[in-house]
């Protein structure tokens, strides 16, 4: 017995304590370095979130998704990946109220699939929490996709908001910009049958 107590006191705790250099910042900082990439890039921050698992649960959260910018990617480019990562990211964003995606998510709903209602409602919604583009799109629908006197009546009311603004050339050409992506995607669509 004597010899084993001898052992233990020769032994000595070298456990160290290592803390790994990313949980040194709190996540609330990790947050706010992936809403900024998310709002810069979509590629950065999937980049950003296959890397590890911090940055996985920090830019997999509301307030990333909420700031995510599509603006810079074509919108009838949205229409090719109906049903594969592209298109739950789209839905998460919508979910989570990011303007960008509810607009895409209106005119997909409008013009792909018809459903005017939907589609109508989305980009309403767009519109209503400050994306110009849903506007305008919404007022150019209104004027010239609806039989409804009232609906062309408000979508006149609306265009003439943005003619008083004096930005009618910049919703033009967003409108000109959809039509050249649709022209494209269409033309991509046709070489692949």
């Amino acid at each position: 017995m004597a010899g084993s107590s001898q052992k233990d006191r020769n032994k000595v705790d070298v456990s160290v304590v290592s803390v790994h250099p990313l949980n040194l910042l709190p996540r609330e900082i990790w947050s706010s370095i992936a809403t900024m990439i998310a709002s810069n890039s979509i590629e950065d921050l999937f980049n950003m979130k296959a890397t590890c698992k911090v940055f996985l649960g920090v830019a997999s959260s509301d307030p990333v998704y909420k700031h995510a910018t599509m603006s810079y990617k074509p919108l009838a480019r949205f229409l090719l990946h109906l049903d594969g990562p592209e298109r739950r990211f789209l839905d998460r964003c919508v979910e989570v109220g990011n303007v960008d995606a509810i607009l895409r998510h209106g005119f997909t709903e409008y013009l792909w699939f018809g459903r005017r209602d939907k589609g109508m409602e989305l980009l309403a919604r767009a519109s209503t929490e400050g994306c110009v583009e849903a506007g305008y799109l919404c007022s150019m629908l209104l004027m010239f996709d609806h039989k409804d006197e009232e609906d062309v009546q408000r979508g006149v009311q609306m265009m003439e908001v943005y003619c008083i603004s004096g930005q009618l050339e910049s919703y033009t050409n967003f409108l000109r910009g959809i039509c050249k992506d649709t022209t494209v995607l269409l033309k991509e669509m046709f070489a692949r049958i």
